[in-house]
């Protein structure tokens, strides 16, 4: 195409657009805008909101419970394993099951991590992960304990408060301790993870060997700078330590990361439905246009004009109401995700002035206090965001894109027209 022709092409488009932002095209047209820029919006914050679900929780179980490689051995093994380095952090820790008891003889089972005192200061990722609610995380003290925040509230403890152990599950040698033991619970932590904080309990390394004996084969949290290099390490630890079992934390969350992988793309899959609509309603709206517009086109094709120009005016237009309904969708997709707490809030807050007006005007109390995320049916303080470059650049594509394949499908229309004919009977 030479350069005079897109001059004519550019100029031609100006017009057609300026025509189009009146009478029943503009109508047409900005309905495609918004249908577009509701699309990408919508797309957007719901990727952002579930990312951010899924990666919170899929990061405090790689930081407190999995870790990204578990190593099992011995514990000399294990030492040499964390002198050889290609970590960002390594700590041995020893786990068992037990039944706990607090007050008013509530019992709840448990998981009994026994971890080193410096643990905090060894693993930056579980320090910056666990939340202090009560007390401290201070395992120095002999027979203290940290619980966490749900396992306490079901036992009715907290800082300060003593617990029972009634039984504790041992290696094959020893099956079940029925002494009961008791500790100190020397605070309450809380990672987010209703899991994590109803299940868990920690004890220092010298605590758990006091209650458990000294177990011959160990754990070894293993955290990575990358956690998509783990099958790196895997094959590092594989090569020089062949008697130290290994797992990643693709094999041993693979079922949990799984569903939520398919509940992702499930949910992309439905809101792809917008464009589907919206990508209808353009070519329908572009074909309106095009037999509108018979004449003028067959007065280009009479002055010259070849139709492959002439259909690239039409795939331009679709092209141009893409670009806009894509780059409004994407502001407002990106201002709603990064403050979409305050959103919630404020529509809480409509939700509830709505429902208090009509308790005073029927003088009956159908409803109060509205919460979008209950604390009574969701395990959440906040709606947690991440926004990924890729997905969104990808959205943002497939918006402009969208439209464009419309407007070009439509635009074959152009190929069928016979100019004489169509100026014969104008």
């Amino acid at each position: 195409m030479k350069r005079s022709d897109f001059s004519w092409i550019l100029f031609v488009l100006r017009r057609f657009n300026a025509a189009d932002t009146k009478g029943r095209s503009a109508v047409t047209g900005i309905l495609s805008v918004l249908g577009i820029a509701f699309g990408v919006t919508v797309l957007i914050v719901i990727l952002a909101v579930m990312n951010g679900f899924q990666r919170s929780f899929i990061d405090t179980i790689l930081q407190v419970s999995s870790a990204h490689v578990q190593l099992y051995g011995s514990a000399d093994m294990l030492e040499k394993a964390k002198a050889a380095g290609g970590c960002q952090s390594f700590y041995v820790f020893s786990e068992t099951q037990t039944v706990m008891q607090g007050h008013f003889g509530r019992q709840q089972p448990a998981v009994l991590r026994a971890v080193p005192e410096t643990i905090k200061t060894d693993d930056p990722g579980f320090a910056q992960t666990v939340t202090v609610m009560e007390g401290t995380f201070d395992l120095s003290v002999p027979q203290s304990v940290v619980l966490g925040y749900e396992l306490a509230r079901m036992l009715s403890v907290s800082a300060g408060d003593h617990i029972s152990l009634l039984a504790l599950a041992g290696t094959a040698d020893t099956d079940i301790f029925p002494e009961d033991a008791e500790c100190l619970v020397a605070g309450l932590i809380k990672t987010g993870y209703y899991a994590i904080d109803s299940a868990f309990a920690f004890i220092s390394t010298q605590t758990g060997e006091q209650l458990c004996g000294k177990q011959e084969v160990l754990s070894a949290a293993v955290k990575l700078t990358n956690p998509e290099a783990d099958g790196v390490y895997l094959s590092f630890i594989s090569e020089h330590f062949p008697d130290l079992k290994c797992e990643s934390w693709r094999t041993y969350n693979h079922a949990f990361f799984g569903a939520l992988r398919v509940e992702k793309n499930t949910m992309f899959m439905l809101v792809f439905l917008i464009f589907v609509v919206v990508t209808v309603n353009i070519y329908n709206g572009m074909r309106r246009s095009i037999y509108e517009r018979r004449e003028e086109i067959s007065v280009l094709a009479s002055l010259g004009a070849r139709k492959e120009h002439i259909q690239a005016l039409f795939i331009a237009n679709g092209f141009t109401i893409g670009l806009l309904g894509a780059s409004i969708g994407l502001v407002i997709g990106l201002l709603l995700s990064a403050d979409i707490n305050r959103v919630f809030l404020f529509a809480e807050y409509l939700v509830n002035t709505v429902i208090e007006a009509a308790n005073i005007l029927l003088e009956h109390t159908f409803v109060s206090g509205f919460s979008i995320f209950s604390p009574k049916y969701f395990y959440i303080d906040s709606v947690p965001v991440r926004i990924f470059f890729n997905e969104v650049f990808l959205v943002f594509l497939f918006g402009v894109f969208s439209a464009s394949f419309a407007a070009s499908v439509a635009a074959r229309k152009i190929l069928t027209f016979k100019p004489a004919e169509v100026l014969r009977y104008e």
